[in-house]
């Protein structure tokens, strides 16, 4: 069998000129039935005729046409058996050797993708560790985007760049105020700007906090200082003024005496 074949040669189709030249015989047929409907009168004494010329026509347009239908069947039917027996021999091949050799390419090119990431990873991490940004990056922070079409140089230049800006912004961050908060910040997301933000925002925000937290100290104080002193003021005790009391006692000598030694325990004078 030859490598190519001549589609045209091997499907054709035989039978649609003889249709075609059958429908052109009708179409002659046709012309000659409706040549003089043109000038027809358009009154009431033909009214009759007209109808009859029109239900002649329609009659010929109805048997066409189921005509039409029944060939079209008969037209669809080798077709079907066509196009099962083209599914089965010819498509169904086609595709299933396509899909296996699809599979093949795909296995090659993840192939080469692996071993293109692979050492993209090996120069990676050999540049990181050089320039001692290991604690600050890995290797998927990069974000290249490893293609079949993409260099090897391009990607290796991408690395490099994306290595240097973290050495420069790691070097900026080391001359800030509050680095380490900074630090700790960028190796979550590599933008310098966007994390020093954040930290002096945060710090403002507690200074505010603070300021806010001893003025309300220093109020309450006061408050508590106020409340003291008047509460200080409301209780002195007022001395109470000596006064002269003359009485007489009914008792016995002995309770004479107690009481005797109770005014002198109290510092009561008597007489």
């Amino acid at each position: 069998m030859e490598n190519k074949i001549n589609v045209n040669e091997i499907v054709r189709i035989e039978t649609m000129p003889k249709v075609f030249s059958q429908l052109e015989q009708i179409g002659a047929f046709i012309d000659e039935k409706i040549k003089d409907i043109d000038i027809l009168p358009c009154t009431e004494e033909n009214k009759q005729e007209v109808k009859q010329r029109r239900t002649e026509i329609n009659n010929i347009l109805k048997e066409l046409d189921d005509r039409r239908k029944f060939i079209k069947a008969k037209i669809l039917e080798p077709y079907e058996m066509f196009n099962e027996k083209y599914e089965q021999e010819c498509k169904g091949k086609l595709v299933s050797a396509s899909e296996i050799l699809k599979t093949k390419i795909d296995t090659i090119e993840e192939q080469q993708k692996k071993e293109k990431y692979d050492e993209l990873y090996d120069f990676a991490m050999e540049y990181i560790a050089v320039n001692e940004i290991q604690d600050y990056i890995k290797f998927e922070d990069i974000g290249l985007n490893i293609t079949l079409s993409a260099s090897i140089k391009s990607l290796k230049e991408q690395v490099i760049d994306y290595c240097e800006k973290i050495k420069q912004d790691i070097e900026l961050i080391k001359m800030e105020e509050y680095r380490d908060e900074i630090l700790y910040e960028y190796k979550k997301n590599h933008n310098f700007v966007e994390c020093k933000k954040m930290v002096v925002d945060r710090h403002k925000a507690m200074q505010q906090f603070a300021n806010m937290a001893m003025d309300q100290v220093e109020k309450a104080a006061e408050d508590l200082e106020k409340a003291q002193k008047l509460k200080k003021v409301e209780t002195l005790e007022v001395p109470e003024e000596i006064e002269e009391w003359a009485f007489n006692i009914k008792a016995t000598r002995t309770q004479v005496k107690k009481l005797k030694e109770w005014l002198d325990e109290e510092g009561i004078e008597y007489k």
